[in-house]
C-alpha cells in the first residue's frame, strides 16, 4: 500500500511499469528516487495523500509486455559484475549511439526552423551539448575508473565509495539538464509546422532521456545500494 512516507524508488522497484507514470507526472524517480511521496508533494505544492492515492491507483500488476521493465527485474537479481556488463551494453552503448545520431539532426532543424522556432531550438541545442559532454565524460569515468574499482574491491572501501558518490553527483547534474530540456519542450512536443526530421529528432531525444532515467535508476537505486550493503553501510 502506498503511503506518504513511501519512497519513489521503492514504488518503481515493486512495480517497474510506474516508470511511465512518473515520467508523465514529471516526477524524478531516478536522481530523486530517495524522496518520499510526502517530499515530492511538498516540492510540487500538492496534497501528499492525494498523490499517494493517485500513485496507488496507477499501479499495474501485468508488466509482461514491457522489455525495459523485465530488464530491470532481471537487473535486480544480478551480481555486481553482471550489473556493470548490462549497464555498459544496454545503456552506455545505446546512449552513445543516440547522442551521435541526434547531434547532426538537431543542428539541421535548428537551421531549417530557426525563423519560427529559433529561440527554443537554440536553447535546446545548448542543453543537448551540455548533456552530451556530461554523459560522454561520465561513461568514461565509469568504465575506466569506478566500475573496475568496484570489481577489484568486493568489500567497499572509502576510496571506492567516494568514487561512487562522484558518479551520483554526475547523475544529478545530467538530471538537471534533462529537466530543463523537458520543461523547455513540454516533454518533446513538436509544433504544428514541424517537418518529419523535427518530429524524428524529438522522438530520439525522448528515447534518449527515458533511457538515461532508467540507467540512473539502475545505478543509484539498485547497483550502488547493493554494493554499499556489501560493506555493511
Amino acid at each position: 500500500m502506498i503511503g506518504i512516507k513511501t519512497k519513489i524508488e521503492d514504488v518503481v522497484k515493486t512495480d517497474n511499469s510506474m516508470i511511465d507514470f512518473f515520467n508523465k507526472e514529471k516526477i524524478d524517480f531516478c536522481c530523486n528516487g530517495h524522496m518520499t511521496v510526502e517530499e515530492i508533494a511538498k516540492e510540487k505544492n500538492i496534497d501528499a495523500n492525494d498523490l499517494a492515492k493517485k500513485i496507488q491507483g496507477a499501479i499495474k500488476s501485468d508488466n509482461s509486455n514491457r522489455e525495459d521493465i523485465m530488464n530491470i527485474d532481471d537487473f535486480k537479481n544480478s551480481d555486481i559484475k553482471e550489473m556493470i556488463d548490462s549497464l555498459i551494453i544496454d545503456h552506455h552503448k545505446r546512449e552513445r549511439d543516440l547522442l551521435f545520431e541526434i547531434d547532426p539532426l538537431l543542428n539541421k532543424i535548428l537551421s531549417v526552423h530557426f525563423a519560427r522556432h529559433g529561440e527554443e531550438l537554440m536553447k535546446l541545442h545548448s542543453l543537448f551539448a551540455d548533456l552530451k559532454k556530461e554523459l560522454e565524460e561520465h561513461f568514461v569515468k565509469e568504465e575506466e575508473i569506478t566500475f573496475p574499482l568496484m570489481l577489484e574491491n568486493e568489500s567497499p572501501s572509502q576510496e571506492v565509495i567516494k568514487k561512487v558518490e562522484e558518479l551520483e553527483t554526475d547523475h544529478e547534474e545530467a538530471g538537471d539538464i534533462i529537466k530543463e530540456m523537458i520543461e523547455l519542450t513540454d516533454w518533446f512536443e513538436t509544433p504544428e509546422d514541424a517537418c518529419r526530421t523535427y518530429v524524428h529528432t524529438f522522438n530520439l531525444l525522448e528515447k534518449l532521456v527515458k533511457d538515461v532515467f532508467i540507467h540512473i535508476f539502475k545505478e543509484n537505486s539498485i547497483m550502488f545500494e547493493k554494493y554499499r550493503e556489501k560493506g555493511g553501510k
